[in-house]
């Protein structure tokens, strides 16, 4: 069975340090600016569906119409970021997309044999899942239940990116202040 097929609004990279990464990525690729978070805090978490704890920063910008979101794991439990790369190792890690259906969506990514490899419960309800697409593409794909959340942390970064510099690097606060 194929995948389902959506358009692909952001690439995420799996990084040892945000910060390094960040440097290298506005000296060398030209991204930027970005946005920071820093030490996420999501209200749930599951992992292959058991309640878990993932520590983490991220790092936004826009590639053109696309987001780059680079991740930092902090603590070392399972999670669908260890599953790609062991600590120590970085690289993509997914494509997220936005989808019309969630519910309909999830049930066909699991149809076809990519079960949800972890799911974040966002602050205003929405919901993430990383369906594990990993042994058909090599990484995994993230899909959203539509929040206006969600849709206000993608607003945010898309202006943020239009009216700094590309050397700007700010505190973003929070996943919550940015999306209630």
């Amino acid at each position: 069975m194929a995948l389902p097929q959506y358009q692909v609004i952001q690439n995420a990279y799996l990084v040892n340090d945000v910060d390094e990464a960040v440097r290298r990525l506005t000296r060398q690729a030209g991204y930027g600016p970005w946005l920071m978070l820093r030490h996420v805090e999501l209200p749930r978490v599951w992992y292959r569906g058991q309640p878990a704890i993932v520590d983490m920063s991220a790092a936004f910008t826009m590639a053109g119409e696309v987001q780059i979101e680079l991740i930092q794991q902090h603590n070392d439990d399972q999670s669908c970021y260890r599953d790609i790369y062991p600590k120590g190792k970085q690289g993509f890690h997914h494509t997220a997309m936005f989808v019309p259906d969630y519910e309909e969506a999830y049930a066909a990514f699991e149809a076809a044999g990519c079960p949800c490899a972890q799911l974040f419960e966002l602050p205003d309800g929405g919901v993430a899942a990383y369906m594990d697409t990993s042994a058909v593409n090599g990484h995994m794909i993230e899909i959203y239940k539509e929040s206006a959340g969600i849709r206000a942390l993608y607003t945010t970064v898309r202006e943020f990116a239009a009216t700094h510099p590309r050397d700007t690097v700010m505190d973003g606060g929070t996943v919550a202040s940015i999306m209630t």
